[in-house]
């Protein structure tokens, strides 16, 4: 009977003991994740592609020519554009992320 109460009165203090070692387990499980998290960037955006613009046909009008020269680029820089705000956000999180 002595070693069985001795025993249940030992217990919570067993317990108490053992709380920190696994609280420092878990903390030191942290420090770990620098070499987890990957710094690969994605695929590019599906809007990042060249813009296809024909080249003038024999005794094709200037005009029209013009015209779809100026259509692919400003289709250029519109994707210019996205493609800078999304460099920017990313740069952004990066800094927030170190």
């Amino acid at each position: 009977m002595t070693s069985t109460k001795s025993l249940r009165s030992g217990l919570p203090a067993i317990a108490a003991l053992s709380i920190p070692l696994l609280l420092t387990g878990c903390a030191g499980s942290g420090s770990g994740l620098k070499d987890v998290i990957r710094r690969d960037l994605p695929a590019a955006p599906a809007y990042l592609v060249p813009v296809p613009v024909p080249d003038p046909k024999a005794g094709e009008n200037a005009v029209n020519v013009a015209a779809r020269e100026r259509a692919g680029r400003l289709k250029a820089n519109a994707i210019i554009r996205n493609a800078r705000v999304q460099w920017d956000r990313l740069r952004a999180a990066y800094r927030k992320a170190n």
